[in-house]
C-alpha cells in the first residue's frame, strides 16, 4: 500500500490531487500509526517512500490534526 500511496503522491500534493480530502483523512492516520504506534517503519522500509513521508509531515502540521491528536488531553 505504501508503494501505491507514494506513487500517487509523486505528482500531486494529496491522494486525490492538490486538495486535501477525506481520502487523506483516512490514509494518513493509518500511516502515522504504522510508523509510530506499531513501530513498523523499518520493517516495511518506510524510508523508501519519500513522498509518503513528506505528505505525512504536512498532514501532521495541519491545525485540525494537531487539535485532534490532543484529544484526550495528554497529562
Amino acid at each position: 500500500m505504501l508503494g501505491v500511496v507514494n506513487e500517487r503522491l509523486a505528482t500531486r500534493a494529496w491522494m486525490m490531487g492538490d486538495e486535501y480530502t477525506i481520502a487523506d483523512i483516512a490514509i494518513f492516520p493509518w500511516v502515522r500509526n504504522l510508523t509510530g504506534f506499531y513501530g513498523a517503519g523499518e520493517l516495511v522500509g518506510f524510508e523508501q517512500y519519500p513522498n509518503v513521508r513528506l505528505a505525512l509531515d504536512v498532514f501532521l502540521q495541519r491545525p485540525a490534526v494537531i487539535r485532534g491528536l490532543a484529544i484526550p488531553k495528554r497529562s
